[in-house]
Formats: C-alpha cells, structure tokens, sequence
C-alpha cells in the first residue's frame, strides 16, 4: 500500500526557521562586538539544514561556523614541488592559532549567555536548549585552502576554500565546504523546478518514522547523509508528484553503484571513512522500500 499523498506532503513541509534565525543573529552579534574578537579577521554564518532550507519540524541543533581567516590552514597535496615552493614562500607561520580562537569563542559565547549551561564538544562550543531558546554548536575552525595545480604560464595556484577545524574528544582533523554544500543544494534545486529541497525533507521525516517504528536503528543515517545521497540522484527522478518523485527515487537508489557517490559539496566522496557507509545507505533504502509497501497494515504511529 503506497504513502498517500498527503501524507508525503506533510513531510515535505519545512520546520519553523524564526527561533533558528534568531538565536544565530545572536550568536554572530557577539562574537563580532566581543571585546577579545573585535580585532580578529573571521566570518560567522549558518550551515546545515537551517542554511539550506531543509530543516524539517523538531529539527533542534543550529549549527554556526565560526572561520578563523587571518590564520589559515592549507593543504599542498596537489601541488608539484616548484608550485608548492612558490606558493608557500608567500606565507608566514601564524601567530594567532586555532586554540587561541577556539577559547576567545568559548568565552564570547560564556559572557553572551551567563545564565546558559555551556559545554564543550569535540567539534563545537554547545548552547543548551532552554525555555528561550532551541539549542546551538558554534564550530570554531580555520580557513581550508586546498591547492590546486598550477593554471598560467606564471605558475599561480588557485585554490577552493573550505573548513579545518580539530576534534578535542577524538584527536583528528575534520575538513569540510559547506559554502559549496549550500551553492550546490541551491543549484540542484533549481534544476528540479524546486522538488529537490521538499523532497530531501520527506526522506529526512521518513527516516524518523522508519526509528519510531523499528525498521531501522538510530543513527543508520545522518540528516547530511540523507541529504548527500539525494544529491546524487539524476535530476529527472524527481517531479509530478512527491509519491512518484519517492518512488523514482528509491527505485533509482536501489539499483545504483554508490562506490563513487559525493558529498553535497562536491569535492569528497560520501562513503570515505569517517563518514558514512554502503551498508547504513543500503539499510536505509530497504526500509524506505519495506516502509513504502507496507504502508497502513501494520504500523499505527504516523509522525509529522
């Protein structure tokens, strides 16, 4: 029995963004008039799913990065060794470090909530949720350039801008561009007459019922990696009707070779370690499929 469609529409519809909105507008107020900041070169903005208009209800967590720019962190990889040289003779080792922004960002948000219990993460400076507000990860990072090969006849190097930041709790760097995640979701979008963006909500919405009613664990699939995964599917899958755009969808997911999927952004591959995985991705797509065609005989809990 197929999910009606009134029930994928509901799905669609994207969360409440005010809240969102304005606890950002917040936090980016006072790291910027924060007195240890003032002199700082940094950018604050929105990433994830309130960036990029994907939030569904009971989405919680804002995430703000906030992007050290006078210290930044490069990667040389690509580079040939004259390109390398050329390239790192214009640069100087920096003063001011990433464990010197983190803790001004932690103190800034300290000082800004005092009557918050803030936390430190791995990855982020965590703003609890409370009575006023839903809560936050403010992720303090570098700058990422990541060096491209030579393009002129003067051997200057470009180079694509993401995030480096460093994870207290597990000892690794995490690298990642959600400026291109977000340029690119804005891209696919238009491409799909706007379906992409609804119809990332309904898988996002599916996967919360899918744990409520046991067809998969939590944790089988992240929002980004739902949202990733959706990005790799042809364009033309999606249109008419959000049950056609479901099941064209999933049928399409389910015959595909996933070894080379990419990250929303582009640049990394979905299934690199550390991320995520074939066998989470292909659990997931069996429930949706299970769930899709037992829809109405044996579960009683719909959720919205």
């Amino acid at each position: 029995m197929a999910i009606p469609e009134t029930q994928l529409d509901t799905w669609s519809r994207q969360g409440a963004t005010a809240s969102a909105t304005a606890l950002y507008e917040r936090i980016r107020t006072a790291l910027k008039n924060d007195t240890a900041l003032r002199t700082r070169n940094f950018d604050v903005y929105l990433q994830g799913s309130y960036r990029n208009s994907t939030n569904i209800h009971g989405d919680s967590d804002v995430d703000v990065v906030a992007m050290l720019k006078e210290t930044f962190k490069p990667d040389y990889d690509y580079l040939d060794e004259s390109s390398k040289a050329l390239v790192k003779s214009g640069h100087v080792d920096a003063t001011y470090t990433l464990t010197d922004f983190r803790r001004d960002v932690s103190s800034a948000i300290r000082r800004a909530f005092p009557t918050h219990n803030i936390t430190e993460g791995g990855k982020s400076i965590k703003i609890p949720r409370t009575s006023n507000n839903i809560p936050a990860d403010v992720v303090p990072c570098l700058e990422y350039r990541l060096y491209l090969p030579p393009q002129t006849l003067l051997g200057d190097a470009s180079h694509i801008d993401g995030i480096w930041l460093w994870d207290v709790q597990r000892n690794h760097s995490v690298i990642s561009f959600p400026k291109q995640s977000y340029n690119n979701g804005v891209a696919k979008h238009g491409r799909t007459n706007q379906w992409h963006k609804p119809t990332v909500r309904i898988f996002k919405n599916a996967r919360g019922w899918m744990e409520d009613n046991g067809l998969i664990q939590s944790g089988t699939a992240s929002s980004h990696a739902i949202e990733c995964l959706l990005y790799n599917v042809p364009d033309q899958q999606f249109g008419s009707s959000y049950g056609d755009t479901f099941v064209n969808v999933v049928n399409w997911l389910n015959g595909a070779d996933m070894t080379n999927f990419v990250c929303q952004n582009g640049i990394q591959r979905l299934f690199d370690p550390g991320r995520w995985t074939t066998q989470n991705a292909r659990a997931y797509i069996d429930a949706l499929i299970q769930m899709w065609n037992q829809w109405g005989q044996q579960y009683a809990r719909v959720r919205i």
